[in-house]
């Protein structure tokens, strides 16, 4: 306790980034309660000449008590895409990579969960898995050099390749085609072009009402997987989500694979160049696959859903 003439003032529990110039602040940005850094943007055009300071506050004591803050840039562009995610979906974490294992392939493990909501996945017996092993090579393409990430071959060995599914190329119509195969644990191939779609893509764990939705958007050039309807969303608030890196057509295709299981999704586009990794809580009975195109029609060039036989507990 303080004594004095003076008025108590509250404690400030700030925790932001302030652009200061003259001594007032004049932008500010926060965090979204996540460990998750993404970028933040302030035009600041309108004090060009002046002298400005970038002042981190973190005065806040509570379970988000930190802030993190890195890469403070001055660029011409509104928005600034994150860039080199080893993985863009919510649910790669703390991977581990293996030298030589073996004839000097690079193997890398992650684990398929994420601290925002790994406690409290609607799970029993264990909470989150370990993804498939993948081969990482790094490989040069008009950006620059870029890692490129496969699952391993030996996990071609699982496939049921006398129960697989093919599609002849064939146009897709405005809406919704369900293929005649299902399935919840499954390798799906895929090469489209865009045609007049503005957007196309894959749906898989689908029930009718609720599936794990694989799309791409020409005009924007962003692939997305999109949980918001998958199933069971709403066991935590942080869990519903959309990710869409950006992911540039080659040769005006775009080729996917998409590995399926009971509760988590792996998707490897333009042949590993880009990879997002999900985990899903789909409804009981939620098995059929489909392809879609929106806003006009897309062109489905090649498809093969193969089945994949169990890793586990086998014989």
């Amino acid at each position: 306790m303080v004594l004095g003439s003076e008025q108590a003032k509250p404690r400030s529990a700030e925790t932001t980034v302030n652009l200061v110039v003259n001594g007032q602040t004049v932008r500010t940005a926060t965090g979204s309660d996540s460990e998750h850094l993404e970028w933040k943007a302030w035009d600041v055009s309108a004090y060009k000449g002046s002298q400005a300071t970038i002042k981190i506050v973190d005065n806040n004591r509570g379970g988000w008590g930190h802030i993190l803050a890195d890469e403070f840039v001055s660029s011409d562009a509104s928005h600034l895409e994150q860039h080199d995610w080893l993985d863009w979906g919510r649910d790669y974490y703390a991977t581990v990579s293996f030298n030589n294992a073996p004839n000097g392939k690079r193997i890398m493990l992650g684990w398929m969960n994420n601290w925002d909501y790994g406690q409290d996945t609607p799970t029993t017996t264990w909470r989150g898995t370990m993804a498939l092993p993948r081969e990482v090579v790094l490989t040069q393409t008009s950006a620059g050099p870029r890692l490129r990430q496969q699952v391993v071959s030996q996990a071609d060995a699982l496939k049921n390749t006398a129960a697989a599914y093919t599609a002849s190329a064939q146009d897709i119509a405005s809406g919704t085609t369900t293929l005649p195969i299902t399935g919840d644990v499954v390798q799906v191939d895929a090469e489209f072009s865009p045609g007049t779609a503005s957007a196309f893509g894959v749906k898989v764990l689908d029930n009718g009402t609720e599936a794990t939705r694989i799309g791409y958007v020409p005009a924007t050039q962003r692939l997305s997987i999109d949980r918001t309807n998958s199933g069971n969303e709403g066991f935590h608030p942080a869990f519903s989500s959309l990710e869409d890196p950006r992911v540039e057509l080659i040769n005006g295709r775009l080729r996917l694979r998409l590995y399926v299981d009971r509760a988590s999704v792996e998707l490897f586009a333009q042949d590993g160049l880009t990879t997002i990794t999900d985990q899903v809580f789909p409804s009981a009975g939620a098995t059929s696959i489909s392809v879609f195109s929106e806003g006009g029609t897309a062109r489905l060039e090649s498809l093969t859903v193969t089945p994949l036989n169990q890793a586990m507990w086998g014989g």
